[in-house]
């Protein structure tokens, strides 16, 4: 049984507007930003995760996966995946 025991979360960020790499008329000066989610389970195996922002909310993913992380933890990956809608739903719903 693969059980999901911590969620770690990681803000990474890219300087791209020191030189304005990736801006455009709405977003002059974009930091292109990750956050990298890492599933830790009770074996070998690690889930791996990112969403890329240009900067500017990449906090607000990072704080979500915050918030959202006791959902998973202690979770089986059976369960989980026996029926990802139910899944979905708990994670979305209130």
């Amino acid at each position: 049984m693969l059980k999901i025991l911590d969620v770690h979360v990681a803000d990474i960020r890219f300087p791209t507007s020191s030189q304005s790499d990736g801006s455009d008329a709405m977003n002059p000066d974009p930091d292109y930003s990750a956050t990298y989610v890492t599933l830790i389970t009770n074996s070998a195996f690690k889930g791996n995760g990112l969403t890329f922002t240009i900067g500017r909310g990449n906090e607000l993913c990072v704080a979500a996966v915050h918030a959202l992380k006791f959902l998973l933890i202690n979770k089986d990956l059976v369960e989980i995946t026996r029926n990802m809608g139910v899944f979905w739903r708990s994670l979305v719903g209130d």
